[in-house]
């Protein structure tokens, strides 16, 4: 025989215990023939009689004697693996996830997301990482539980859950000396701009759309996050086009202003995203939960009230 199965190790123990082939039937639930024939089988695959007749009983031959503590262990482990899993508590849990966003969800969502991981379970951590090219195998492999964002690296194969509609927004010094509360297209194209060199994410859509109707920005400077943009901006003349969410965050708290553009971009839809090897994970359903449920409470300063207007407005 080349293969055993739970029952011949339920049955091995059994005969251990009682050392009689009737009472070890009775407490399996099967008949004594049925457990003959297994014994057979066991002595077989050992090449031992395991289990010898004696004055006392049925006693357990050396070789049976090193088996035992063994079986029993990966009867306990199989036991195990056949219990449902424990309701997740996230009150009592002590877990780690790891989240890749981009630097806009960093400063708008994550600090109230961190806020209620933190009243609702003081022992789960989160670590942040960047949406990268990197972020879907990271999803595949564990090394990520979530991803938050636009992106168009994450394609089919992933779960996904819309969050929340975005626009852009314009952000320029509150004391330009030549914008207003309105840039005019001749502006648009003549004024220095700050790019955010984001390639797998929804601001790389501003340069498609603006070349697709012959207009072009001039830029002064070159930045691989949005992290201090504000400042940049705020301390300078310089322009720069922004998720709306981020330009209203920008406003309240690094002295630029939100001004209207002549050209009117599409909203687009922030989503996240996980493997389905973890769709069914306890914590991360609960992750998304919490996620989904601050998205939906995200403030929005200032309104997305025209993107259904032409893409260029006349000067």
């Amino acid at each position: 025989m080349s293969e055993l199965d739970l029952r011949h190790l339920r049955i091995f123990v059994a005969l251990y215990v009682s050392k009689n082939v009737t009472r070890a039937s009775e407490a399996i639930g099967l008949s004594q023939s049925s457990v003959s024939v297994v014994l057979a089988q066991l002595r077989e695959h050992y090449g031992d009689p395991l289990f010898v007749r004696t004055s006392g009983g049925m006693q357990p031959t050396p070789r049976a004697e090193l088996l035992v503590p063994l079986v029993r262990q990966a009867l306990q482990l199989l036991d195990q693996s056949l219990v449902r899993a424990p309701e997740f508590n996230p009150a009592e849990i002590t877990r780690s996830f790891r989240i890749c966003m981009t630097d806009v969800g960093q400063m708008t969502l994550l600090p109230r997301l961190l806020s209620k991981v933190h009243q609702l379970a003081p022992n789960i951590s989160i670590d942040v990482g960047n949406l990268s090219h990197e972020t879907t195998r990271q999803l595949e492999t564990g090394e990520a539980d979530l991803a938050m964002g636009f992106t168009v690296d994450i394609k089919a194969g992933f779960y996904q859950q819309k969050l929340f509609d975005e626009g852009f927004a314009c952000i320029v010094a509150r004391n330009h000396p030549r914008i207003a509360d309105r840039m005019t297209l001749a502006q648009l194209q003549q004024e220095k701009h700050v790019k955010i060199m984001l390639s797998a994410t929804a601001h790389s859509i501003i340069d498609v759309l603006l070349e697709r109707k012959g207009l072009q920005r001039v830029f002064a400077v070159n930045t691989p996050t949005f992290l201090s943009l504000g400042r940049v901006v705020a301390n300078s003349t310089l322009v720069a086009i922004v998720p709306l969410r981020l330009g209203a965050i920008f406003a309240a708290e690094s002295g630029v202003k939100i001004v209207s553009l002549p050209v009117t971009f599409p909203s687009y839809s922030v989503k996240q995203y996980w493997h389905d090897r973890y769709h069914r994970d306890p914590g991360n359903v609960w992750l998304r939960s919490l996620v989904y449920e601050t998205a939906s409470n995200l403030p929005l300063a200032t309104s997305i009230s025209d993107v259904d207007k032409p893409l260029i407005e006349k000067s």
